[in-house]
């Protein structure tokens, strides 16, 4: 009889195998960062995250610092050579800047930010606005530049409040109940 290549071992087991969910990864890389035995990697010349299962103690620091919720643990005994080396668990093409072309994300990235700040958040709630989250930090920073000579002037804050405003507010009548926001 032959001898199986995996044994499925209970939950909390030192040994085991990190599965990802393709859909939900945007190759932001933070596993990797956090991996305390570098059984998650990248690569240098490719986006890509790869896995050493041998060097895996199912921690779960990769499945809680996943900003994406797109990695699960599976707890088995890997007892084939293959466990050894390095194996790809999802890759992608670069997203490349599109006033000067250099790759700088995972279109999976940029479309995740498009879709949650693009028309929603106050900084790029215009069509010029949105199309500086396709751009490299560079261009960026150039872009703002050109258009408003300020590239860290995107939104304005209001200014601060201090004692002294107070102040003058009531020897003008004012009491402080008139500077509470009724939102």
């Amino acid at each position: 009889k032959k001898a199986p290549k995996h044994i499925t071992l209970p939950q909390g087991a030192p040994y085991g195998n990190v599965v990802v969910d393709t859909d939900a990864c945007t190759l932001c890389l933070a596993c990797v960062s956090s991996c305390p035995s570098d059984a998650l990697r990248d690569t240098p010349e490719t986006l890509e995250l790869r896995f050493v299962e041998s060097a895996c103690v199912q921690c779960g620091i990769c499945k809680a610092t996943c900003p994406e919720s797109a990695i699960s643990l599976q707890p088995r005994a890997n007892l084939s050579p293959a466990a050894m080396q390095p194996v790809t668990l999802y890759a992608e093409e670069p997203f490349e800047c599109t006033r000067c072309g250099t790759p700088f994300a995972s279109k999976s990235t940029i479309d995740r930010i498009r879709e949650r700040l693009g028309g929603k958040h106050s900084m790029y709630d215009t069509d010029d606005r949105v199309a500086l989250l396709s751009m490299c930090d560079n261009c960026r920073l150039e872009v703002l530049a050109e258009k408003t000579g300020d590239p860290f002037a995107i939104a304005s804050r209001p200014r601060i409040r201090t004692t002294d405003d107070y102040i003058e507010a009531e020897k003008s009548g004012l009491s402080v109940d008139d500077f509470i926001s009724k939102d």
